[in-house]
């Protein structure tokens, strides 16, 4: 085993916008450096370009290069790293082509395995290059890791690697257990709300996220509010949806993690109808923050929630949510016990380590 003299985290992901994979790869970091010490070599890489870096303690941040986005990635931080005699740790499923000796974590294939969601040109082109990620990672990284057992199959399936090439590393909700300050209201933020009386969802324009699934279960329930937070972009969803929202359907757009927090606390129930995820974070927050969670009975999502939420068909758009609701349903802290991001860091630790002098 070729050994190396640091360890280099890619941090292209501070220059995007968080979501799920960017979250991850933030919590992961942060949990890495509250393990290590000032002995171990480690760094995160950023591109100069990035504003808000985090704040760490024993890992170095360091600023290389001129370029951001995948430019920088390919070329910059490739170039870093084989200077450097450094392995790279890349936590947002893609790693520099020219220097594949490091450390990925794969969340999911859904470009692979999923080529009914693609709807744009651009959707086509972003599948064109996850493909080719998808395939320089796997069958020239290192190590793999994913987020669930089940994007483990997929991937053995997908791409007959051996199963032990691929360790898994959860999602974590830790960074949903601060407390709300005491000076936001529910009342204040959200002023035509009722508490307890409306669905909440997150949700954005990817046809996995089955937004339509919210739409006709808000047309169906004409007494309920549904309350959906994320930036919509209609046009990915290849049809007219926007067009004829029911009257009982509020699109928020963005709300900070804070107005998530309280939208999911104040909820009758959180709405996750996804067709497909490697792990599904959102479920997990609002379980954090004591909602009921609605949930597809789909993809990764059973083994990851088990029976501590309430299962639905995708594919069904005629079901009784009040019924459902009757359930009984086991405690929501038979789950969040199960994840954590610091037990995922660890098992990043652990490997690490094997690689350096």
């Amino acid at each position: 085993m070729i050994k190396y003299c640091k360890i280099v985290i890619n941090g292209r992901f501070l220059n995007q916008k968080i979501t799920g994979v960017q979250r991850y790869a933030l919590e992961i970091t942060k949990s890495i450096d509250n393990l290590c010490n000032d002995d171990m070599p480690i760094e995160l890489a950023v591109p100069c370009s990035v504003q808000n870096l985090p704040e760490l303690h024993n890992i170095r941040i360091v600023q290389v290069g001129k370029k951001s986005g995948i430019i920088w990635e390919q070329t910059e931080l490739a170039r870093y790293l084989k200077k450097s005699k450094a392995l790279g740790l890349h936590l947002c499923n893609s790693l520099p082509f020219f220097y594949p000796k490091g450390i990925v974590c794969v969340h999911d294939i859904t470009y692979k395995v999923n080529p009914q969601f693609i709807t744009t040109k651009h959707l086509f082109l972003a599948k064109l290059w996850h493909l080719f990620q998808y395939k320089v990672s796997i069958k020239k990284s290192l190590k793999i890791f994913t987020v669930s057992d089940y994007s483990k199959n997929e991937i053995v399936k997908a791409y007959k690697v051996n199963p032990d090439k691929i360790s898994i590393a959860y999602n974590g909700w830790q960074h949903f257990s601060t407390s709300i300050p005491q000076d936001i209201s529910f009342e204040a933020e959200f002023p035509k709300l009722q508490k307890d009386n409306y669905y909440f969802s997150l949700a954005t324009a990817a046809k996995n996220k089955n937004f339509p699934w919210i739409v006709e279960e808000a047309r169906i329930n004409k007494d309920t509010q549904f309350v959906v937070a994320g930036n919509i972009d209609f046009t990915k969803l290849g049809n007219n949806i926007g067009e004829n929202l029911p009257p009982n359907l509020t699109l928020l757009g963005y709300v900070s993690d804070i107005q998530a927090k309280l939208l999911m606390k104040n909820c009758k129930a959180f709405l996750f109808p996804s067709f497909y995820e490697g792990f599904g974070i959102p479920p997990l927050e609002a379980l954090a923050m004591g909602a009921k969670v609605i949930c597809s009975n789909a993809a990764c999502l059973p083994e990851i929630f088990k029976d501590s939420v309430y299962y639905i068909d995708p594919y069904d758009n005629s079901i009784n949510l009040q019924a459902l609701l009757q359930r009984p349903v086991s405690p929501a802290q038979n789950v969040l016990s199960l994840y954590d991001w610091q037990k995922s860091a660890e098992n990043y630790e652990k490997e690490v380590k094997k690689y350096l002098n």
